[in-house]
């Protein structure tokens, strides 16, 4: 629930933020990378190349502990598709046999095929990552790919699917080509059952959320189980080695103790027996613990254990960082159950977000809401700005902008939180679009102000949502200790990333942004203003990217939420009718930020209280329904633009140097290449993540 999404600026068609944080001028444009456009005009899916710089400055080891940890994101990417939907992995795997024999297809059909496949690999599955509805091929029909099977099948291709080629694509047929069986992978709408009517495989077919409220609180709330429907009961499996997604987790485990011998060291005194006092280079403590509670974690299935390796994973210092196990909530309808998703990165230069973040304190102070539910003491949380090397699973190929971890509340209230922003993808992602006309999204009198300070708005929403937004207030006293997530249910994910979006828009104005050098006090209020009309542009826009008349996804209803609020309330924004075209105008920032103020205190409250019913009933108001004449026209102005509804990125690909020594393999070093194609990559993640090769290209010829 944790996340920033680059999605938010891309339907605005503004830049997002500097590669190197500075409050003024605005960064040049960069060069826009080689990128391959998917769909109609290209508009599907961007896939953009990401760069690594300085990794070969990184020392030795730090490069060697890096390669082993991709190893252990590239094993578990297919539990994304596991999750996904039930079908998910098959179809990947019936279109991957298929793809391999693809010199012998016509060109219609190879296009065709090529394009959904990719998309397919983007997404990890055939449902939207970012709206969670389901897309059909665009451009290649049944009978194509049953021709496709069948010559796949005479070229020898092997299909990893029960019962081979086309055994399996009569089955998976209504999976692919019928947009109306399993329509919605995640559908929280108010008085519709989140269970029945989601299409994803944390839950099997028949299940109801009466079968789930049915079992012990503690089941309930288990964040690494998916429930099984055993006769009419439902029954809790857990995520582990030996159970559910076994064989995956044993590939991220082996990895994941290749890399233990090279944890990070650092300089630590150490008492000898004598009573004398040396320096010398010991294995980075938490790190090095970190890594040992998430095998243990990973092995046995206890989230005990994976809220201890959280703790030492958030006291880390280090250059070299990682995800590996499940975070997010967003693909459960109840927001409980976490979505696997793996990293490893390496910091850049976070010395301005770090100054926000010793700052945390002074902003929970001010914050609009009830002195009670203000935190008395906030351990600054960790601020980091990294570039990363491979995102898989919920994390990538589509990424977030940054994110901050853990979601446990405890731990971040008592341990405080890591902020991660993703430098080198937002870098990449800016470049994508920086040619892209701001003259279709703003009025004209807007325009000269967005291509000045579109890019600096946009870098500190994402700042101060991750470092002060999330880990803000707490509950109230009458929880006793219940968990607000548990208490809201399916709305609170939606809940939490408006409030984070809030914390930003409301804080900005305040002067401590100029004393730690965010902005300059002379463009401070246009900064602001550009802020306003990046963020609630953007989402205008947003309308134009989803079908139906139901907003799905977290992050889209929050924003939805905060413009609906503004301009039905009338607090100094409008959305005016102008040349045939809708636009936002902020009449009055300072009343703006005024009900910014009211929309967070309500959050606040209702996460607070764990106010299922208030919190339902406020995004129903206002977050829940897609404007028909705001999506009517933003979708033709978007059409127009030629920006994509998606990106996805081409990571950079780590090449191991292997040497024999008494015919055992020794990894001496690490290289970076850049420049590989997103098929290349994807059909990498397969065989990477199945191999125990220390260098599986190799291990091939």
């Amino acid at each position: 629930m944790q996340r920033a999404w680059i999605m938010a600026a891309l339907a605005a068609g503004t830049t997002l933020f500097a590669q190197t944080p500075a409050p003024a001028p605005a960064p040049s444009a960069p060069v826009a990378p080689s990128i391959e456009k998917l769909g109609k005009d290209g508009r599907a899916m961007w896939l953009v190349p990401v760069d690594a710089p300085g990794f070969d400055q990184l020392k030795p080891t730090q490069r060697k502990l890096a390669y082993y940890l991709y190893r252990a994101a590239l094993a578990g990417d297919d539990i994304g598709y596991l999750q996904n939907h039930p079908k998910a992995l098959d179809i990947k795997h019936l279109l991957e046999g298929v793809w391999s024999k693809k010199d012998a297809l016509d060109e219609a059909t190879r296009d065709g095929l090529g394009e959904y496949l990719k998309l397919v690999w983007a997404n990890h599955g055939n449902y939207s990552h970012t709206h969670a509805t389901k897309f059909v091929p665009a451009n290649l029909t049944y009978e194509q790919l049953k021709k496709a099977v069948q010559i796949a099948t005479k070229k020898g291709a092997k299909f990893q699917v029960k019962g081979g080629g086309l055994a399996a694509l009569a089955h998976l047929k209504p999976y692919i080509f019928d947009p109306k069986v399993d329509p919605i992978q995640v559908n929280q709408v108010p008085g519709q059952d989140p269970i029945a009517t989601s299409a994803n495989g944390l839950y099997d077919k028949g299940l109801t959320l009466a079968s789930i409220q049915a079992l012990p609180a503690a089941t309930q709330a288990q964040l690494n189980v998916r429930f099984a429907k055993r006769g009419k009961k439902a029954v809790a499996q857990p995520f582990k080695v030996g159970s559910v997604y076994g064989e995956q987790l044993a590939s991220v485990v082996y990895w994941l103790e290749k890399a233990q011998p090279y944890v990070e060291n650092e300089l630590t005194q150490v008492t000898m027996p004598d009573g004398t006092v040396k320096t010398r280079f010991e294995a980075n403590p938490d790190q090095k613990e970190a890594l040992q509670d998430l095998i243990d974690f990973l092995k046995s299935g206890d989230e005990a254990t994976f809220k201890k390796h959280s703790i030492a994973w958030l006291k880390t210092k280090s250059t070299v960082d990682y995800l590996n196990g499940f975070y997010e909530v967003y693909k459960d309808p109840r927001s409980v159950i976490g979505a696997y998703e793996a990293n490893v990165s390496y910091k850049a230069d976070s010395s301005v977000i770090d100054k926000l973040s010793q700052n945390a304190s002074y902003f929970e102070a001010k914050m609009p809401w009830d002195a009670k539910w203000k935190r008395d003491k906030i351990t600054p949380p960790v601020a980091s700005v990294v570039n990363v090397l491979m995102e898989t699973g919920d994390g990538g190929p589509i990424s977030p902008a940054a994110y901050n971890l853990p979601n446990y509340a405890d731990l971040r209230k008592e341990f405080g939180s890591k902020n991660v922003v993703l430098l080198n993808v937002e870098g990449a992602s800016r470049a994508a679009t920086a040619d892209t006309s701001i003259k279709a999204s703003y009025r004209p009198e807007d325009q000269e102000l967005m291509r000045k300070d579109s890019a600096l708005a946009r870098q500190w929403v994402v700042y101060m949502h991750e470092v002060i937004g999330h880990g803000s207030g707490q509950p109230d006293a009458s929880l006793a200790g219940a968990d607000p997530a548990t208490k809201i249910g399916p709305t609170y994910s939606a809940l939490e990333e408006c409030r984070a979006d809030c914390v930003a828009l409301y804080q900005f104005p305040d002067s401590k942004l100029e004393e730690i050098g965010a902005v300059t006090a002379a463009d401070h209020a246009d900064a602001y203003k550009a802020m306003l009309l990046q963020y609630l542009t953007g989402q205008l826009m947003a309308n134009g990217l989803i079908e139906g008349d139901t907003i799905h996804e977290a992050h889209f209803r929050g924003r939805q939420l905060v413009l609906n609020y503004l301009v039905d309330n009338q607090k100094g924004v409008q959305v005016d009718a102008q040349d045939g075209h809708y636009f936002v105008e902020i009449t009055d920032a300072a009343k703006a930020r005024e009900g910014v103020g009211e929309v967070l205190d309500k959050l606040q409250t209702l996460k607070a209280m764990g106010d299922q019913a208030g919190a339902e009933a406020f995004f129903g108001q206002y977050g829940t329904k897609v404007n028909k004449a705001w999506h009517d026209d933003a979708k033709a102005r978007l059409e127009a633009m030629q920006l994509p509804q998606e990106k996805a990125f081409v990571f950079p690909k780590l090449v191991p140097v292997v040497e024999e020594n008494d015919g055992r393999q020794i990894l001496k070093d690490v290289k970076v290449e850049t420049g590989e194609s997103f098929e290349n990559q994807m059909l990498r993640v397969e065989a990477w993540g199945k191999s125990r090769d220390l260098d599986p290209d190799a291990a091939k010829k």
